[in-house]
């Protein structure tokens, strides 16, 4: 029985359309997360693209914009640009007829950004002194890795809703000194890891 089980089971994953579909998500989460979190001094805006392949495979584009603006006693960041995520996510139930899925995957985000770090004091050894220096029109490019799982769910017909835990790691680690984004857009605060939260509406076609 289990073996017949099986075999229908094979069956029917094989008899099924290697196309399936695409949905398209926004992200309503994050921006009321920073808004709440940094008092409008971070915001950034995600929406991902996914196709569907066998019921299982859902390669995902996620793309995205954001800005962070801080001030403190050793300077002032400002600095805003766009950013990409892609990956692969798998559907672990393994009945995946609708839009009620289990996924788990894997990304690859990089970003680029303008940004401006003034009033930057700085050790003057020959006056002896701290002075403040500028470094204006920078542009920064950074790159990290993610593994994700999430759920989503469907609510009527096309219209589905979910969300994603994030934890994210940085490869661009390297130590510039005051030169440093304070804020990545897609990643947050620059820091070796990062966790994020997404909560997607999505669309199905």
């Amino acid at each position: 029985m289990l073996l017949f089980a099986s075999y229908v089971s094979a069956r029917e994953y094989a008899d099924t359309a290697i196309w399936q579909g695409m949905n398209l998500k926004i992200d309503i989460a994050t921006p009321v997360l920073e808004l709440a979190r940094s008092k409008a001094q971070l915001m950034s805006y995600d929406i991902a693209l996914n196709v569907r392949l066998k019921n299982r495979f859902y390669p995902t584009l996620e793309l995205g914009y954001g800005q962070g603006i801080t001030s403190a006693a050793g300077g002032k960041f400002r600095g805003l640009g766009g950013y990409g995520r892609v990956g692969l996510d798998l559907s672990v139930l393994k009945k995946a007829r609708k839009n009620n899925m289990l996924l788990v995957g894997v990304r690859l985000g990089t970003a680029v950004q303008g940004c401006d770090i003034t009033d930057v004091r700085v050790w003057d050894t020959y006056w002896q002194k701290y002075t403040k220096r500028n470094y204006e029109h920078m542009v920064r490019a950074d790159v990290w890795g993610e593994v994700v799982a999430g759920v989503q769910v469907q609510v009527y017909k096309s219209f589905h809703m979910g969300w994603y835990v994030r934890l994210k790691l940085l490869f661009t680690r390297k130590d510039d000194g005051t030169l440093n984004a304070w804020y990545i857009p897609g990643f947050g605060y620059r820091q070796d890891t990062n966790f994020g939260l997404n909560y997607y509406l999505g669309w199905k076609f």
